[in-house]
């Protein structure tokens, strides 16, 4: 079937997640204006890194996650077939050597601008974090993926450096204007405090999301061979991991509400009370309760919420900034 430039576009947004893509760039845009540009503000100045580099980094990312959906589904096709059949766009809307195709153009824009981040701030080897994340994605869709708990692991991680990556290249780029960094110096540590909370919660939250997706799609992983830990240990093992997952996830919370209230921070501290901590009750309710793999579908759409939940999280932070 053929379908116009306008419809192939739009299965192309399907196909690289694009609601997953604009959190992306909504967490990123708010770290940096919301909590960077806003404690920068208080001393009379500006970011470091410019708005075009800033936007330019914040492109970087997205092309790089869309290079990784691509790929990930490319790989994933098999067990995709039994999982989700009803959304396959790679191999239904696409040919999977098109994947390959769109993986590289995307990867090679990304690596373009991070070389060029690179230069900017003058340091070549920050600009290494890209073609690693390229790499570790491929690796992700290729094999770990495929064995227990590496995968998981590495989105974790990919997930936490969506948030890391906009300090890291914004104090790159400060620590060649001493005079700045000088005055900022009483702020760093506030700012690395926060950077560090957002980048924990979204690591523990992807983990948590990761691990109930791999037991909601048992029956494709199991005939496509994945090794996963649902399949290695069963349903109920995997569950007691999940469980345990999220009790972290939940002291994690505690703690960050704890130094929220001893900074005065009470406005984020309500937020977060009255959003992320009732859902990872509801959600530790759920998982005590569940036994078969298609309600965990559920739980991991409760997750996925929760991470939206977080990143908004950012303006009542502002809020309390100001």
């Amino acid at each position: 079937m053929k379908y116009t430039f306008i419809r192939r576009f739009c299965f192309f947004l399907q196909l690289i997640r694009w609601p997953n893509l604009v959190v992306i760039i909504l967490t990123q845009f708010l770290l940096g204006y919301a909590v960077i540009q806003l404690i920068y503000s208080k001393s009379g100045l500006e970011p470091a890194l410019s708005n075009a580099l800033f936007w330019l980094l914040v492109g970087v990312t997205v092309a790089i996650a869309a290079a990784g959906y691509i790929i990930n589904d490319y790989f994933d096709l098999r067990a995709d077939r039994i999982n989700h059949p009803d959304i396959m766009i790679l191999g239904r809307i696409f040919r999977r050597r098109l994947a390959i195709k769109y993986n590289l153009i995307l990867n090679a824009m990304a690596l373009a601008g991070g070389v060029y981040l690179g230069l900017q701030t003058h340091s070549w080897r920050l600009s290494l974090i890209f073609p690693l994340m390229m790499v570790l994605l491929v690796l992700y869709s290729s094999r770990y993926k495929n064995t227990v708990l590496w995968g998981n692991l590495a989105i974790a991680f990919m997930s936490a450096m969506v948030v890391m990556v906009v300090w890291l290249f914004e104090f790159f780029a400060l620590l060649n204007q001493p005079d700045i960094f000088v005055q900022l110096s009483s702020s760093l540590n506030f700012i690395n405090k926060i950077f560090l909370f957002y980048a924990g919660f979204a690591f523990l939250v992807s983990l948590c999301r990761e691990l109930a997706k791999d037991m909601q799609d048992i029956p494709g992983d199991l005939k496509a061979g994945y090794n996963t830990l649902p399949i290695k240990y069963g349903i109920k093992i995997s569950r007691n991991w999940l469980l345990g997952f999220t009790v972290l996830t939940l002291g994690f919370m505690i703690w960050a509400l704890m130094w929220l209230f001893n900074k005065g921070l009470n406005i984020p501290m309500a937020y977060y009370l009255i959003t992320v901590v009732p859902l990872l009750i509801f959600v530790l309710y759920r998982v005590m309760r569940s036994g078969k793999p298609e309600e965990y579908k559920s739980i991991s759409l409760v997750f996925k919420i929760m991470m939206v939940a977080g990143v908004l999280g950012l303006q009542p932070f502002s809020m309390a900034l100001g």
